[in-house]
């Protein structure tokens, strides 16, 4: 259990039914409306110095309509729907042969995952039921004592985080080291809605998030009055609550995240918390003091319990058990959170149960269906051809730290040596994590219980030895997740298998494609270790300064750059980019594509029989207009008007442009000139990295 990754983010694909030999043949072809990089997808009528995006990508946009399912429809949501189906392909094929399969094998426990999940008539008959007993002790609690034992109990059967959370992770100040942190809870939300607890109490997320409390409540059972009344104190409750949390800009620092509070003050933060017996019950020693991840939290929480009635903190508790499992609990629970998500992302993404699989196996089984999905779908090729880009990439990045102009010899030594032991994995892992000792059986509650229990007691054993990284363990660092991540506590960045796939990244792709597409997300990766929070870290994944204070002013000024840049674009009317928020996305978008195009530039230098013009365009065009369409994208205004708030990453739209605006090669690839619409200031471009 990752006790920083305790929420999950609902996947955005769309799914379809039928058996597996159907769905295998069903995967449809990648072709330039699914965004691979074509020139139908140009509209060449366009001045590139006039309207750059246009120019790319207006013959997609124009022909191409947002599927009524997605809120947001670019080239990550499309192959994160191929993906769902090949998952769910997978997990289909496991159901089928997972009576005869070992037990403890990867086939067994993802088939008779799929298979407890897809009994829809059993599921149905036990209602909600399978939670009785953890519904029961919440009922029983009738002092603080007795609901923390409900919040530190429900913490090991990968129930919610209730009020507070207490836990270890690796020390970010000591990589060699175990620390405790005080964390805040988890919301009955997604963490990328949660700025919605913020808004106007009659705001219409506010609204509809009410809505889905009432309507999952009484889809399991409770009376309508009822119902009404625990919406109304469960959504007061958690503003409050939440009130106290961080802002996303304000997270983004790890001053505010890593302060230190010793055991007896962070007790006094929350007397009403019994520490000692949350800990014990847990299993964990009592540390000498704690990281304050939420530094605001307990206080807020101390209040909330003082001047909430029992009745009302229990009522609560329930609420958020029932929304944890609701996923397995009877089908007529599963609507409510279907409107909730179309409200705030003007789309309803509802597949088909069978495939709705993808997103579960992620947060609960993600290592065996991963090996699964790998044998499958992976082949060896493509991590041979991205580890090559990676260290071309990594020698144009240590070149450019060697020629910067504005860090001193001690900030450019350490940076060097931060870029030579960079650590960084492709694809899968070279060991996976072991789960043969779960009972996976047909009850899928009791599989989410049992799945609970082992990543807990996993987490026990590992505070017996120093730290250790497991790789591609974390729910959006997975093979069959959709991204591409650096970490700073081990100064490194996992690509996995999933995104390695068309259209980003084929081992058919000409070399502008390759190096433009899946090439400058390893560059962004690379550029989050420097980036404003990243750069905080050293060589070893420590949080400490390496920083002479003149390298510190230089690097915040061109940093401020990229805040002003992005606070100045008007998303949709009065609604903005938080510069701030996003900087360090910004920051990594713009190292990504300029190392892209230099690596590029230095591998034609090696193949001048590749260094050709193809439909028209040559290497470098073929570049800067595939970046581009890797972030084009159909947009409704809800998605946008959710995510901008939340979101440390701009909408898909804006990177597609402004990360080119820094880059000079791109305005003496185009002729882009003093005047022009897309004219970026020299003084106004972004140096850092």
């Amino acid at each position: 259990m990752n006790y920083f990754r305790r929420t999950s983010t609902a996947a955005v694909c769309a799914l379809f039914t039928g058996s597996a030999a159907a769905q295998d043949s069903a995967l449809p072809e990648i072709g330039p409306d699914l965004l691979a990089f074509s020139v139908e997808n140009m509209d060449p009528t366009v001045d590139p110095a006039q309207d750059f995006y246009r120019y790319a990508s207006g013959g997609w946009l124009d022909r191409v309509a947002r599927p009524a399912q997605f809120g947001s429809y670019g080239i990550f949501t499309i192959m994160t729907d191929r993906l769902a189906k090949q998952v769910s392909l997978v997990a289909a094929e496991a159901g089928e042969a997972a009576a005869e399969a070992p037990k403890g094998s990867p086939t067994q426990l993802v088939g008779d995952f799929y298979n407890a999940f897809m009994d829809v008539e059993a599921i149905d008959a036990a209602g909600i039921e399978p939670i009785r007993p953890l519904l029961d002790e919440v009922a029983a609690v009738e002092d603080f004592a007795d609901l923390t034992a409900v919040m530190a109990r429900q913490l090991s059967v990968d129930g919610p985080a209730l009020f507070a959370m207490f836990g270890p992770s690796q020390d970010p100040a000591d990589r060699n080291s175990h620390a405790m942190f005080a964390l805040g809870q988890t919301f009955g939300l997604d963490r990328h809605f949660q700025e919605v607890l913020r808004g106007p109490a009659d705001s219409a997320p506010l609204v509809a998030y009410r809505t889905f409390i009432r309507d999952l409540l009484a889809a399991a059972g409770y009376p309508e009055a009822e119902a009404e009344r625990v919406a109304d104190l469960s959504l007061a409750l958690e503003r409050r609550l939440y009130a106290a949390f961080l802002t996303p800009a304000e997270a983004k620092d790890p001053a505010n995240r890593f302060g230190r509070a010793s055991y007896d003050e962070v007790k006094t933060l929350a007397p009403e918390i019994d520490l000692d017996a949350y800990l014990e019950i847990s299993g964990f020693d009592a540390p000498d003091w704690f990281y304050l991840y939420e530094p605001r939290a307990l206080p807020e929480v101390s209040e909330v319990w003082r001047d909430t009635p029992m009745q009302d903190l229990k009522d609560y508790a329930a609420f958020r058990i029932i929304e944890n499992f609701a996923p397995f609990l009877a089908t007529a629970l599963h609507e409510p959170r279907m409107a909730f998500h179309e409200a705030l992302l003007g789309a309803r993404h509802d597949p088909p149960r069978s495939e709705r699989v993808y997103d579960l196996l992620k947060k609960n089984l993600g290592h065996p269906a991963s090996q699964l999905y790998v044998d499958r779908f992976y082949p060896e090729e493509t991590r041979a051809e991205v580890l090559d880009l990676v260290e071309r990439f990594k020698a144009v990045f240590r070149d450019r730290i060697e020629d910067s102009a504005w860090l001193s010899e001690p900030t450019r030594e350490a940076a060097l040596e931060k870029v030579d032991r960079f650590y960084y994995k492709v694809g899968y892992p070279d060991t996976w994590i072991d789960y043969s000792g779960v009972d996976i059986g047909s009850d899928p509650v009791a599989n989410m219980i049992a799945l609970g229990r082992f990543d807990h007691a996993r987490e026990l054993d590992k505070l017996t030895r120093p730290p250790e990284h497991d790789e591609f363990s974390g729910e959006s660092t997975l093979p069959i997740a959709m991204n591409a991540a650096y970490s700073p506590t081990i100064n490194g960045f996992e690509i996995t298998a999933a995104i390695t796939q068309p259209p980003a990244f084929s081992p058919d792709m000409d070399a502008p494609l390759k190096f433009c597409r899946l090439g400058a997300i390893i560059g962004h990766e690379m550029t989050h270790g420097f980036d404003f929070t990243g750069r905080q870290y050293d060589a070893e994944g420590n949080l400490r300064d390496w920083w002479t204070p003149e390298d510190t002013q230089a690097f915040i000024v061109e940093a401020r750059k990229l805040v002003e840049q992005a606070d100045a674009y008007e998303v949709l009317p009065g609604i903005y980019i938080n510069g701030q928020l996003g900087v360090g996305e910004n920051m990594a978008d713009v190292g990504g594509i300029t190392f892209a195009h230099e690596a590029l530039l230095r591998y034609l230098d090696e193949h001048p029989e590749e260094n050709v013009e193809i439909d028209g365009l040559n290497p470098s065009e073929r570049c800067f207009i595939a970046w581009a369409q890797l972030w084009t994208a159909q947009i409704t205004d809800a998605f946008l008007t959710t995510i901008v708030v939340n979101d440390g990453h701009a909408p898909d739209f804006y990177r597609a442009v402004a990360a080119l605006q820094h880059v000079d090669a791109w305005y003496e690839t185009f002729d882009i000139r003093e005047g022009d619409p897309m004219w970026l200031a020299p003084e106004n471009r972004s140096r850092a990295w």
